[in-house]
């Protein structure tokens, strides 16, 4: 007999993190530029911790509803009714563990073992272990650069398969830095519709965007649109990732089966951080404003920086902190470039490959990073560049 159990085929199964891989090896090096971070270098707004410790000290420290608390979901519902101009009630709320269990209960929700998920190549690389922990297939939507990697509505529409259950829908996108224009939600609403699938519309950046882009929601776009699931976050908006405090917002009747399956995944969310995101969502929006102006500042230095370099260019990077670089022109692949970004320059960046079989030749860097680091990283990339031709 064994004397160690084997963990099931699924378990061995799950597709490993190649962000992870480059933590661990970046780790091993000293006085490193990081570009790799996908987290605000912000603190949380201090209005915020002290509604937390407030709460704690007032005995929020019990089971919740597993929607969240009512002071929260109605908070949120008033904001959407608002900001998509159509009416979202406290039972289309439910509030989540970070964006990442909202993912999985939308996904949970959506797909049956077997069923196909249309996601973006390349895309958020959670989204494809948390598709594989459905038992669902992964279908690609190829993206490119030359539309600046927007999925249109003809993308989607060839990538349909007769299981087709959900799209993945990310605006603006990790790690493409890309947003979705209105003319073509609409034109993906229509074809959810018609083929009768659902849209889990990952919008966690929703509220850093630049310049004169317009970020709007498949829910927005339709206002009476019925096939979609919204994932949101506090945790990039407001600095507050390790707060653990996200949300789904999606039709009630569709909705209510998402919150009776939360039970067995967390049960309920901590009252105190949802009294903390009450205080986000309501209180002084200025320390937003503030980080997102700085983020479009950081942006112009990444871009500006990376487009002088010879051989290096990048699109979009028009909502999120990220820029999704194309290397191709140095001769290497997108993991020999990294490797020796990292040991020759010391400089940690993603490789395009950890999103996809489209990001080859592709970088991604993350500019929530000091602008002296932002700037060392380029130079690093420029050296490497030069050295390759």
């Amino acid at each position: 007999m064994n004397a160690t159990p084997s963990a099931s085929q699924m378990a061995q199964d799950y597709p490993a993190s190649a962000i992870r891989k480059v933590f661990e090896r970046v780790a091993s090096f000293d006085d490193v530029a990081s570009l790799t971070v996908g987290e605000p270098d912000f603190d949380t707004p201090d209005h915020v911790i002290e509604a937390a410790v407030e709460s704690m000290q007032a005995g929020d420290t019990r089971y919740t509803p597993n929607a969240g608390i009512p002071e929260l979901r109605d908070v949120l519902a008033r904001m959407y009714t608002e900001q998509w101009g159509r009416d979202i009630g406290r039972a289309d709320v439910m509030v989540t563990v970070g964006g990442q269990e909202g993912m999985f209960l939308a996904l949970r929700t959506a797909v049956d073992p077997g069923d196909d998920v249309l996601v973006t190549d390349p895309s958020y690389a959670n989204y494809q272990g948390q598709i594989h922990l459905m038992g669902a297939r992964a279908v690609d939507v190829p993206l490119t650069e030359d539309n600046g990697f927007i999925v249109t509505a003809d993308q989607v529409e060839a990538a349909l398969t007769p299981r087709t259950r959900a799209l993945i829908l990310n605006s603006p996108a990790n790690p493409l830095g890309a947003v979705v224009p209105e003319v073509e939600l609409v034109k993906i609403a229509a074809l959810a519709r018609a083929h009768d699938f659902l849209v889990v519309s990952d919008e966690v950046y929703e509220r850093i965007v630049y310049d004169d882009v317009r970020h709007v929601s498949i829910a927005q776009a339709v206002p009476d649109f019925q096939h979609f699931l919204m994932i949101g976050s506090l945790s990039k908006s407001y600095a507050m990732t390790g707060w653990r405090v996200g949300y789904i917002i999606g039709p009630r009747q569709l909705l209510a089966t998402t919150i009776h399956m939360k039970e067995g995944v967390t049960s309920c969310s901590p009252a105190f951080v949802q009294k903390a995101a009450v205080a986000a969502l309501t209180g002084p929006q200025d320390v937003l404003h503030e980080m997102v102006a700085s983020y479009r500042s950081r942006r112009d230095v990444i871009v500006e920086g990376l487009s002088a370099i010879p051989g290096v260019s990048c699109t979009g990077a028009n909502g999120a902190f990220y820029v999704f670089a194309d290397i191709s022109a140095s001769g290497l692949s997108s993991d020999e470039f990294v490797e020796r970004l990292l040991v020759d320059h010391r400089v940690a960046v993603i490789p395009g490959t950890a999103f996809g079989a489209q990001g080859e030749g592709f970088i991604r860097l993350s500019y929530a990073a000091d602008v002296a680091t932002i700037r060392k990283g380029i130079e690093g990339i420029a050296a490497l560049m030069t050295a390759m031709r």
